[in-house]
């Protein structure tokens, strides 16, 4: 099979996006790196990606954005995904959303995360897609930490989810454009839509920041995208970073 030139096509690898940051020097601006089998994925803060059959695992390479906007093409990639996902699968409004810092879910369960790296001169973004995972094989034979409360697959809406290649072009196709409009300054563009898929806003939260928990309640982005967490004596946090360890979903279909 004839594959585009921008494809790197790799049978099995550690990390796409370790692969990507070490072959900078041959790669170019547009270059997508894709392995059916990744053995030692890597997620945010040296956190494991855990990648069964089925994961789609690729690492997209594009110009360096300032580093006080890597938050921003994180859920600019995050609604790049989802926008890919939509085009390629029949989902009902809502049934995707955006989770700070760098999650798309399904119904309220994570379907896909975003890390990005930079790297002068280029910044690497990674994603790991749930594309056709049987979470119910996986999780009877491995014990990955995991539960099906937590995990989605493009298999629980779709019998037939979208080709690898088809998915990757579409992906491609949006994060490009996301990335063009940050460069351009046009974040505010992209706002609306993030808020508007924002699954914490209105969600009782516990966040982990290094060695500090906060908890209260999700009160939105603000328009630097940072989350906006009200405590309980009525104060309003911006966060730039953090790990939501725990979350209470409940506006989603099916639940």
């Amino acid at each position: 099979m004839a594959y585009p030139p921008w494809l790197h096509w790799l049978d099995e690898c550690p990390s796409t996006n370790t692969w990507a940051l070490q072959s900078l020097a041959r790669l170019q601006p547009g270059d997508v790196i894709y392995t059916p089998r990744q053995t030692a994925g890597r997620g945010r803060e040296g956190r494991a990606w855990y990648a069964p059959p089925g994961v789609l695992t690729a690492s997209f390479v594009l110009h360096p954005v300032a580093a006080a906007h890597l938050p921003q093409l994180s859920l600019a990639a995050g609604l790049a995904v989802i926008h890919a996902v939509e085009d390629t699968v029949p989902l009902s409004p809502g049934t995707l959303g955006i989770k700070w810092p760098n999650d798309v879910v399904l119904n309220g369960r994570k379907l896909a995360g975003v890390l990005c790296e930079p790297s002068l001169p280029w910044v690497v973004v990674g994603v790991g897609l749930n594309r056709a995972v049987d979470w119910h094989t996986v999780l009877a034979t491995a014990t990955p930490n995991l539960s099906l409360a937590q995990v989605a697959s493009l298999l629980d809406v779709t019998p037939h989810p979208p080709d690898v290649l088809t998915v990757l072009s579409t992906l491609r196709r949006y994060l490009l454009e996301a990335h063009s409009l940050l460069q351009q300054g046009g974040w505010a563009k992209l706002l609306p839509q993030l808020r508007q898929r924002d699954v914490l806003n209105g969600c009782p939260l516990v966040i982990h920041m290094g060695q500090q928990t906060m908890a209260g309640v999700g009160a939105g982005l603000d328009d630097q995208g940072r989350l906006l967490l009200q405590g309980a004596d009525g104060t309003i946090h911006a966060l730039t970073a953090g790990h939501v360890v725990r979350w209470e979903p409940s506006r989603f279909v099916g639940d």
